[in-house]
């Protein structure tokens, strides 16, 4: 898998859609959801930063049930915490 499609398959597992209408907005989770047990922005280095080094990601198997994918992130931001884009898959 080369570097993009990983930071984006990273990035997947930590953001989610709302359908509203015609409209779908796409949400950090953690930003504005109080079942996460972190928070999720926008860096000055034109990344994503988490403030947990380990988190859970969700995704959805084959069978299209939701799974937990636990994720410890490598890199630090200078901004503190995180980027999720560093993230390494801990669980499969």
């Amino acid at each position: 898998m080369s570097k993009l499609n990983k930071e984006a398959n990273i990035l997947y597992l930590f953001h989610h859609l709302h359908h509203s209408s015609d409209i779908h907005e796409v949400h950090h989770c953690g930003e504005k959801h109080p079942a996460t047990d972190y928070t999720i922005n926008h860096c000055s280095c034109g990344l994503h930063r988490i403030d947990k080094q380990i988190a859970n990601g969700d995704t959805i198997d084959e069978n299209l049930n939701k799974r937990k994918v636990l994720i410890k992130f490598t890199e630090k931001c200078p901004q503190g915490g995180w980027h999720i884009e560093s993230g390494q898959v801990l669980n499969s």
